[in-house]
């Protein structure tokens, strides 16, 4: 084997300077690819560290072998011993089936470890929303990225790819016509029965099962557009590209289908992978300048500061630890609310407080930013047999903020606000949306619940990865409550109200109203 190779529960060890794809196998299967020549990839004295997915799953032992991705050489072969572990280990799904980690840093099931099966019921999934995005919405829609990717290249799914992706072009060309183009969309395709998650002002994920008992699979919908003189593909993607290149639509095969594509499909994937697209490679990832970030932004998304690491940590197996028991602050909550009150749980995590004022006999409304997190709430709502409602709310957003609160300012009566460790985890600007949020709402009654670390304190968590957390001033906090017509009841603080392994933060909770 070659020198300069190494596994570990540490990470993975490569000759320094190395810039070439590595793809690391367990078995027969890989389960990651990487390159430690670019940016994204910390590398420390040629060591690099496990992807954060993978916490608390390397346990075991496994066959390894190093590959590079170019030429498929083995530079590393050997059993491994993970953790404390003395079984097998093996990166599966409820059903057995392999994982990998993709480029985006997700733990999903790719193409190459996917049935025959599976992959025929995602195709005639893509088939039927290209046919219906053009008969019941009236766009041209097209294959894209990936999919459009391996039909040019061989004809079939690329290996390491998990999902599928289409798009169509706008009729339009200002972003206020577009957005509302895809809004009409979205719609559309809801009413005839599609599952969906919208991503972004122009673009959603449609949610499929390819097959009985299978996890579900997502189809990317992006809107393409000219504005200002160029060519736009959500959600980075920008060049220049003639209209001719995409109209009027032709057809690639991919397993075998003819599937809509654009006029000029090499043209297409040119402007989204640069000109190297015709060679593989599992860790690419579109790379646009800030300044096309910026512009696409400002047209078509959200302000979404920090929610990519509550997506992941709720993805990822490590989120289970996270108590599903109610928080000493619910209980101590609870303790002092009346019968049958209107909750809104906002920052609700995995829901455990959510689930229990539902046991109590409240009518819940649980708000969280992360869709993860609403999807775990879910879950354990239905396993403690109790109703609630989850609701996504963005604090983040301005926009979205005041929408918000617009709607639950309008109910008869004013609903109970629940916040726990949610100010400490958000940045300035969102903490202000959230008081502006609050006073909305319960100018006419009701009472905003708060518990949130304060000084002396750890800022880093210790017991779980590091991820946004200011530990607050209390009167400063109480400063910026007033700044929005808010006066404090009651206040405490001190240790021993928020425990968590070998964490015991100081912490303050305040009763605020806003009437």
């Amino acid at each position: 084997m070659h020198t300069g190779y190494a596994v570990s529960g540490r990470g993975v060890h490569v000759p320094m300077g190395l810039n070439e794809i590595v793809d690391v196998v367990f078995g027969a299967d890989r389960v990651w690819s990487f390159d430690p020549g670019r940016e994204r990839w910390p590398v420390n004295r040629g060591w690099v560290a496990w992807p954060r997915v993978l916490d608390g799953l390397l346990e075991g032992i496994a066959d390894v072998r190093l590959v590079l991705h170019e030429g498929g050489k083995v530079v590393f072969e050997r059993r491994v011993s993970f953790g404390d572990g003395g079984g097998g280990l093996h990166l599966v799904d409820h059903s057995g089936e392999a994982l990998a980690v993709d480029k985006s840093g997700h733990l999903v099931r790719t193409f190459a470890n996917t049935g025959r099966e599976q992959t025929d019921g995602l195709l005639d999934s893509v088939e039927a929303v290209l046919r219906d995005l053009r008969e019941h919405c009236a766009v041209d829609a097209f294959l894209t990225f990936g999919c459009l990717l391996g039909a040019v290249r061989e004809g079939r799914v690329i290996g390491h790819d998990g999902d599928a992706d289409v798009s169509y072009l706008s009729r339009h060309t200002h972003p206020f016509d577009i957005i509302r183009e895809n809004q009409q969309v979205c719609s559309t395709m809801r009413s005839l029965g599609w599952s969906i998650v919208r991503m972004s002002a122009a673009d959603f994920k449609i949610w499929v099962r390819p097959a009985e008992g299978a996890n579900r699979i997502g189809i990317d919908v992006f809107t393409s557009f000219y504005a200002a003189g160029s060519f736009y593909m959500m959600p980075t993607v920008t060049g220049d590209l003639s209209r001719s290149s995409i109209l009027p639509l032709g057809q690639v095969t991919l397993e075998g289908r003819q599937l809509a594509a654009p006029a000029e499909p090499e043209a297409l994937l040119e402007v989204a992978y640069g000109p190297g697209w015709r060679v593989p490679d599992p860790v690419f990832d579109i790379e646009s300048s800030r300044a096309t970030y910026r512009r696409i932004s400002g047209w078509m998304r959200t302000n979404k500061k920090y929610i990519k690491h509550w997506n992941d940590f709720y993805r990822a197996p490590a989120s289970a630890r996270v108590p599903r028991l109610p928080s000493s602050f619910a209980s101590w909550v609870g303790d002092r609310l009346p019968p049958h009150r209107h909750i809104l749980d906002v920052g609700c995590g995995n829901g455990r407080d959510s689930v229990f004022f539902a046991e109590r006999g409240h009518r819940v409304t649980a708000l969280d930013a992360s869709t993860p997190a609403l999807l775990k709430t879910r879950r354990l709502a239905r396993e403690r047999a109790v109703r609630l409602r989850p609701l996504q709310l963005n604090l983040n957003d301005l926009s979205s903020t005041l929408l918000s609160g617009a709607r639950f300012a309008h109910l008869k009566k004013p609903p109970e606000i629940y916040a726990r460790f949610l100010l400490d985890a958000i940045a300035p600007d969102a903490r202000d949306n959230f008081f502006r949020w609050a006073q909305m709402i319960q100018r006419r009654g009701g009472s905003t619940y708060l518990e949130f670390r304060t000084w002396p304190g750890a800022i880093r968590a210790s017991t779980l990865r590091f991820h946004y957390r200011a530990l607050l001033d209390t009167r400063s906090v109480i400063a910026e409550i007033e700044g929005h017509g808010g006066s404090v009841v009651h206040r405490e603080q001190g240790t021993a109200r928020a425990r968590f392994e070998g964490e015991n933060p100081h912490v303050c909770r305040l009763i605020v109203r806003w009437a």
